[in-house]
């Protein structure tokens, strides 16, 4: 039975049962490397390996056993017992053999003082070289994801394979991901502030197989499995609640999102009521304004005899002061028009920070509240608005938008799309 074990990316072995429960004794191998056992499913950790632990732990405790006895041997004061065959028996004829008598007590202390700081001085310097020079810690700060949906280090042009890590602001582990060639594969595990896990994920290829979030306290809040389930995301610092992402399909079908104070930010998409679940969108009303409803023509009037008396009229007054603005014409000066927003293309992006996310910020918004920010939109097709020579950058790929479509239902923004 062999076992392949999978450290930061990289493959060793395969080794037997008894060469992987002798390396993890040694110190080789941890329990926390992934592996793979022949007739497996599923990459596992090597503590789960029936008869590892056990093996292991027999192990250490033999060789733990065999330092004991030699650590006794020395504070008796007497020399290591010889190997039989270098010991010469009296009569042998060797009348040259000298008994030199034990080791002065004295000697015997300041030799071990030398060895011991010799240990001392030779771990200090392993632990300064490990720290300054061997350690490759990558922090998931300098990593990005680019336009094939690969994982890179930044500036460097091979797919990531390896392990990240993440700090909170006193040192603490925050999240640790694993990737292969680029792709999320193996755990990854988000912590809370006070050390409890809030989020363990396992990825194939990039793909979640599985995942379960835990709330401040520790108690589950959600679990996904087999492309569907429900998960809860908390803010980092705090531990209240961030998101609520609703799965099906192995793919985001809704997500609730509030801010620090509990508030509801958003919900995509947005929910409506039952009686308007098919209901395809009116066309917005050709008015000069929006919101205003369209001219009603009264019938004409019965017929009549009599003539309609003559109304005298005066031309109406001008004044050249007064600026008259069209409000269907768009307006390049509007605040929606001079902000920089943020897009992602990709669900799985999570929204840790909702700030000029337009694809966040105004879905379940009616209308008139992006007349109010963006002005009247360059095209108006009914249900869609269309606004062009916007500044978006794209947070999943890189790079930007300049047009961003709004589309209706009922007067609701239901779905907003970039495009470059």
């Amino acid at each position: 039975m062999n076992i392949l074990i999978n450290r930061d990316g990289h493959h060793m072995g395969p080794f037997t049962h008894d060469q992987a429960c002798h390396m993890l004794a040694e110190g080789k191998l941890q329990a926390w490397d992934l592996c793979w056992q022949n007739g497996s499913r599923d990459w596992v950790t090597l503590e789960k390996i029936p008869g590892v632990p056990e093996k292991t732990d027999a192990l250490r405790q033999q060789r733990r056993a065999e330092a004991i006895a030699a650590a006794q041997a020395v504070s008796e004061g007497g020399p290591a017992k010889p190997h039989p065959q270098f010991v010469t028996s009296a009569g042998s004829g060797n009348t040259h053999t000298v008994d030199p008598g034990p080791v002065p007590q004295n000697k015997r202390n300041w030799m071990r003082i030398g060895v011991w700081t010799g240990v001392t001085v030779t771990l200090i310097t392993a632990f300064v070289v490990w720290v300054y020079f061997l350690n490759d810690e990558v922090l998931i700060e300098s990593i990005e994801r680019r336009a094939d949906n690969l994982t890179y280090v930044k500036g460097e042009e091979t797919p990531f394979t390896g392990m990240v890590h993440k700090y909170f602001d006193d040192g603490t582990l925050w999240e640790t991901v694993n990737y292969i060639d680029g792709l999320r594969e193996g755990e990854r595990v988000v912590w809370h502030i006070n050390g409890n896990v809030a989020l363990n994920e396992t990825y194939q290829t990039g793909h979640l197989i599985i995942a379960a979030s835990f709330n401040f306290n520790g108690i589950p809040s959600g679990n996904y499995e087999s492309g569907r389930g429900k998960l809860t995301l908390y803010f980092n610092h705090s531990g209240t609640r961030n998101e609520e992402l609703e799965y099906e399909g192995g793919q985001i079908a809704k997500r609730t999102i509030w801010d620090h104070k509990g508030n509801l930010i958003a919900m995509i998409p947005p929910t409506l009521p039952p009686n308007m679940a098919g209901y395809p969108g009116p066309t917005m009303p050709e008015a000069s304004f929006p919101g205003a409803t369209a001219p009603v023509t009264p019938p004409p009037a019965a017929g009549t005899n009599a003539s309609p008396p003559t109304v005298a009229t005066q031309p109406p007054p001008t004044n050249t002061n007064v600026e008259v603005i069209d409000p269907k014409i768009p307006d390049p000066n509007s605040r929606g028009r001079l902000t920089e927003w943020r897009y992602s293309v990709d669900d799985r992006v999570t929204a840790r920070n909702i700030r000029n996310r337009i694809d966040l910020l105004y879905l379940g918004k009616q209308y008139t509240a992006v007349y109010e920010f963006f002005g009247w939109p360059d095209e108006d097709l009914g249900a869609d608005w269309v606004y062009k020579g916007l500044t978006v950058r794209n947070i999943t790929s890189g790079g930007y938008f300049s047009r961003i479509t709004f589309r209706y239902r009922n007067g609701t923004v239901i779905k907003i799309i970039a495009e470059p």
